[in-house]
This record gives C-alpha cells, sequence and structure tokens, in this order.
C-alpha cells in the first residue's frame, strides 16, 4: 500500500510538471525547424537565447512553487477554487513588481525582431503585450484549477508583465541599424 501511495505521489509531481514540459517542447521544436531555414549566425543568436528565455520564464510561471521575492507583504487573498487570487492591488511595491517587468522586457525585445517585416503600432505593442501577461497569470490560473501547481494569481503582475513587453519593444528601438543588416532574411520571412 505505501509503494501505491508514493507512486500515486510520484505521478502527480510529473503531472504537475508536464504543462511546462509540454509548452517548452512546443517552443524548442517550432524555433528548430525555423532555424533549419535560416542559419544566419544572428538568426541562430535570436533563436537560441529566445529558447533559453522561453523555457526559464516558463519554468518560473508554469511549475509548482512559490517564488516570491517580497517576504515582508502581506497580500488579502481569496481562493477561486484552488488558486489564490490577490484582491487588492498595489499592495507592495517592492522588487516583486520590478522582476516583473525585468521578466518580460526580453519578450518585447524579441517581439520587435521577430515582427520586423510587419512592425506593429503602439496599439498592437500593447494588445499583444497584454496577451503576453494574460497569457502567464491566465496560464497559472487554469494549471492551478487543473493540476494544483500552488501559483498566486495577480492583477498587477499582468499590468507588470505587460509594462515589460512595451518597454522591450520600445528599447530596441536604436538598435534598429543593427536589425537592418539581417532585413533582407527579416523581410522574406526566412527568420
Amino acid at each position: 500500500m505505501e509503494t501505491l501511495i508514493i507512486l500515486g505521489g510520484g505521478l502527480m509531481t510529473a503531472l504537475r510538471y508536464l504543462p511546462f514540459v509540454t509548452i517548452s517542447l512546443l517552443v524548442t521544436i517550432y524555433n528548430i525547424r525555423k532555424l533549419k531555414k535560416n542559419r544566419s549566425p544572428f538568426s541562430i543568436l535570436v533563436r537560441t537565447t529566445f529558447i533559453i528565455y522561453v523555457v526559464s520564464v516558463f519554468y518560473l510561471i508554469f511549475t509548482p512553487g512559490n517564488y516570491s521575492f517580497s517576504m515582508d507583504a502581506i497580500f488579502q487573498t481569496i481562493h477561486i477554487g484552488y488558486a489564490k487570487v490577490i484582491v487588492m492591488p498595489y499592495r507592495d511595491y517592492s522588487m516583486q513588481a520590478i522582476l516583473n517587468v525585468i521578466m518580460t522586457i526580453p519578450a518585447g525585445v524579441y517581439l520587435y525582431i521577430f515582427a520586423f517585416k510587419h512592425r506593429p503600432i503602439l496599439f498592437e505593442v500593447l494588445f499583444i503585450a497584454l496577451g503576453i501577461a494574460l497569457f502567464n497569470e491566465g496560464g497559472q490560473f487554469v494549471l492551478d484549477q487543473l493540476i494544483h501547481i500552488n501559483r498566486t494569481v495577480d492583477i498587477m503582475d499582468v499590468l507588470h508583465n505587460g509594462l515589460g513587453v512595451v518597454v522591450g519593444f520600445y528599447l530596441m528601438t536604436p538598435f534598429n541599424l543593427f536589425i537592418r543588416s539581417e532585413e533582407k532574411s527579416l523581410q522574406n520571412g526566412k527568420f
């Protein structure tokens, strides 16, 4: 009987990591296929760092555990199903908020590079940034409901993640000359 309990616990733990592994594999396979179309040093650098970045972020947000950098903050939470949801926005102006912005700045940089052919306008950048942020927090909420990854959902994280994407996108503007050297590959959609 103890063996079954141990196996059941191990199976549940493995199941909690399955979404992270699945999404990470999909991103990796897609980008490796794109690399086969264009093997320029720039493309290799961007695609490889993108894979590393995405897998790292997905590990932080889609695996079981609690990663909090504001130990002294007291949050008022409610439970919606199995998910803990912070109901009072901006109760904490700590390192947690800054790290949520910093975590998604690279997403904005990659958006700038990948969307070079059809440069998005401000409204589109804001819409994409909101989509990325909702994917992050919404994914945590859904996974908490399905497999209990024990994460806290916070509306302020959505705003901070979205802000990071926008900041990263517009930080790339001065580097436009560097990217222009790869313009043919980017405009032909080979990137």
